[in-house]
């Protein structure tokens, strides 16, 4: 898989959490062109580029051309499809965005006259691993719909978190809960996408003009794909020991990020959110493990804390719930 990635490596360019953008002049990018709109065309060829992407990746060379295969065989890699393609980065699309790639394809078909569409009675068992696979991103908070039930917590809610010992720095689970609900409230981070987009390099470590350290978000990871942009804040936390220093939000995000942490996990492109260590007393300074924590474990955090302090329908905390706890960000500003 990877030699047959690396042979194509000259056809497109990628990006951090972009899907490639093939330079080939052919057919295929001629029937994406809409006469409705340049959104549309846009839109169709981002659908394209996504299913020559999953081909290449998946030893499926062959099938790059979506026009020239027969309906009972796209119907049969379409199964695979739904169920496996994601993003270039590893992570899932948005049950949304799946929608929209399954419309593109069948614009290229229709634009194509191959004389059938995969919504059709013919690629029901394609449609119905498409509905399952939509199924499993909604619970996992990734519907890429607009909640209109949004549940806040009450700070009597967050004082029993914290006495009951759900938040904190006891343990690894703890710590990660704790990080999840200071970047909600403090770094504007408000959907599950961008909390499972972040990278390690989007939290930086400043000093403001009173050489005041604190952490901010600056998403500068993502800012290196555009040339020549400014800085900017997302949000800045600073330390706060009115509560001590148990319950600073600086202290524990330096802690999860500079002192139980894998070392190998530090780069500037490293996933954010990590798998937490199970319990144990020998376990040492590390208690997260080399790999990206689950969506459906970082979609879970907050119904959780929500389930550990017996609130009624936990399933509707989500992460705007903490944003309702303080309001001391404003909008975006530049860094020092």
């Amino acid at each position: 898989m990877k030699v047959l990635a690396n042979t194509y490596a000259s056809t497109y360019s990628t990006k951090l959490n972009k899907f490639p953008v093939f330079n080939i002049n052919d057919d295929l990018n001629d029937l994406c062109t809409s006469a409705v709109s340049p959104n549309t065309t846009k839109a169709t060829r981002y659908a394209l580029n996504v299913w020559r992407y999953w081909c290449m990746t998946n030893g499926l060379k062959d099938h790059t051309d979506i026009t020239k295969i027969p309906a009972v065989k796209l119907n049969e890699l379409l199964e695979n499809f739904y169920v496996t393609v994601k993003k270039s980065d590893g992570s899932d699309f948005l049950a949304t965005s799946l929608h929209a790639i399954r419309r593109g394809l069948d614009r290229i078909l229709k634009n194509a006259g191959v004389g059938f569409s995969i919504t059709s009675s013919t690629f029901s068992s394609s449609t119905k691993k498409l509905k399952e696979k939509l199924w499993v991103l909604s619970k996992a908070g990734m519907s890429g719909a607009r909640s209109r039930n949004i549940v806040y917590f009450s700070l009597s809610d967050e004082e029993e978190m914290w006495q009951a010992g759900c938040l904190g720095d006891d343990s690894p689970i703890t710590l990660l809960s704790t990080v999840v609900k200071y970047n909600s409230q403090y770094l504007n981070m408000r959907t599950l996408q961008e909390h499972a987009d972040l990278m390690y390099g989007d939290i930086e470590l400043l000093k403001d003009p009173q050489n005041q350290p604190y952490f901010a978000r600056t998403d500068s990871v993502k800012r290196e794909s555009r040339s020549g942009s400014t800085r900017v804040c997302h949000g800045k936390i600073y330390h706060e020991h009115s509560r001590g220093h148990k319950q600073c939000p600086y202290c524990l995000l330096y802690k999860y990020m500079y002192i139980h942490r894998p070392p190998a996990q530090m780069e500037a492109k490293s996933p954010f959110y990590l798998t937490a260590r199970k319990e144990a007393t020998d376990m040492g300074s590390v208690w997260y493990e080399e790999q990206r924590m689950g969506l459906r474990s970082l979609r879970g955090i907050v119904p959780n804390l929500a389930k550990k302090v017996k609130l009624e329908n936990c399933e509707n905390f989500t992460f705007v719930s903490f944003t309702q706890v303080s309001r001391r960000l404003g909008s975006h500003s530049c860094c020092q």
